[in-house]
């Protein structure tokens, strides 16, 4: 009797996820959602993350994981939006870094950082998102550092749109 074997998905990563993204949904990306492409990566099918957790797509995992990416990203983009009034008077690029660290969890981790962004503490701000348990830990990976730290030097540059 012949074993059933799984097939092995399609990953790609950085411009060669954003291109299989794009291409799948036939039409150009936005900056933002090619942020979170970028650092997510993609792939054509479930695999298991490094958490040993259950993911699919754009690092879609839980109730986002058989949804489309259009739907994930608007998601996590209107709840980037809802935690800070300005988003939309943001720069392009404050935008995208708010919106990939909703995406991965991280936004949510830092109200303090939040709060000082709204009060329009950019600095401060900054210097809080890091002031996190995950990046602080030296076992922490270091893409996930710098994730955090482009977040934190979007929020330090920032001038309003």
């Amino acid at each position: 009797m012949r074993q059933k074997t799984q097939a092995i998905p399609d990953i790609y990563y950085g411009h060669a996820a954003i291109a299989a993204v794009s291409q799948s949904l036939g039409r150009c990306l936005t900056y933002a959602e090619c942020r979170v492409i970028e650092e997510e990566g993609f792939v054509d099918g479930d695999y298991w993350d490094t958490k040993g957790i259950l993911t699919s797509g754009v690092g879609q995992t839980g109730k986002w994981r058989d949804k489309s990416f259009d739907e994930t990203f608007q998601a996590h983009a209107d709840r980037a939006r809802s935690r800070l009034p300005d988003f939309d008077n943001y720069s392009e690029l404050l935008q995208a870094e708010l919106i990939q660290s909703e995406y991965r969890g991280d936004l949510g981790h830092s109200p303090t950082a939040m709060r000082l962004l709204r009060e329009g503490k950019h600095e401060a701000s900054a210097d809080e998102f890091l002031n996190n348990r995950e990046y602080l830990n030296p076992e922490t990976s270091t893409g996930i550092k710098a994730r955090m730290r482009a977040t934190s030097d979007a929020i330090r540059e920032h001038r309003l749109a």
